[in-house]
């Protein structure tokens, strides 16, 4: 009976032993980052303007999303994914919380769903971004982006429009400087984004703004659109 108690013990121990090498990853591998750090560090870039570490995270996720032949003649997609354009935004996302649990995505445990809240021009907003384990990597990446469409327009009817020239809040350049050649729409972060036309102020239209303070949130686009009597480019 002492014999078999003591084998009994020793066969417990080393189980609990075994169990715990498991669980501090010595053994079987290493163990993967919480899917929801590398949304965290990519929420904190766009909420601190900080476009350079954001588009690092998000490159493939954007090119997922809004890449093919047709939209990147149509679109730009990184002109206004800068940090001069995200400092210069009137304000941009606040008080972000993201949840410490991320959810599989169709039983798959290398696709994950992570939601967060946070808050922009004083409404809080509910969102998540879905992530994927990247064994070459050995890494979390991002396969959605925080980015959205947003077009600037000079419209002189319902059928006759075109890109309008403008400036963003602190940032000095003129966009879209030549209408014939300018993207239809760019692809920016959540923020509150001071626009301004480059147009001749006797070619906007009666009662018409030179500038205009625009909400740019997802999940929708922003449109800016400037009322003329003649087109620009005319």
């Amino acid at each position: 009976m002492r014999r078999s108690s003591r084998g009994s013990i020793l066969a417990a121990s080393g189980m609990v032993s075994l169990l715990s090498l498991l669980l501090t990853g010595c053994i079987g591998g290493p163990q993967r980052p919480d899917p929801t750090e590398v949304v965290t560090e990519y929420l904190t870039a766009i909420a601190t303007g900080d476009a350079s570490t954001a588009t690092a995270l998000d490159a493939a996720a954007v090119e997922e999303q809004h890449g093919g032949s047709t939209a990147e003649e149509v679109g730009d997609f990184d002109t206004l994914r800068t940090d001069a354009v995200l400092q210069g935004a009137e304000a941009l996302i606040t008080d972000v919380t993201v949840e410490p649990r991320a959810a599989e995505v169709d039983g798959d445990a290398d696709v994950r769903r992570v939601r967060f809240t946070y808050e922009l021009d004083g409404q809080e907003q509910d969102a998540s971004l879905q992530v994927r384990w990247d064994e070459s990597e050995s890494a979390w990446v991002l396969t959605q982006s925080l980015t959205l469409s947003m077009s600037v327009d000079a419209v002189q009817s319902k059928v006759s429009l075109e890109p309008a020239p403008f400036r963003l809040g602190g940032v000095d350049e003129v966009f879209a400087a030549d209408p014939e050649s300018a993207p239809m729409l760019y692809l920016v972060y959540p923020g509150v984004y001071h626009v301004t036309a480059d147009i001749p102020r006797e070619l906007l239209a009666r009662g018409a703004e030179s500038a205009q303070t625009v909400v740019a949130e997802m999940p929708g686009d922003a449109f800016v659109q400037f009322d003329v009597v003649e087109l620009p480019s005319h």
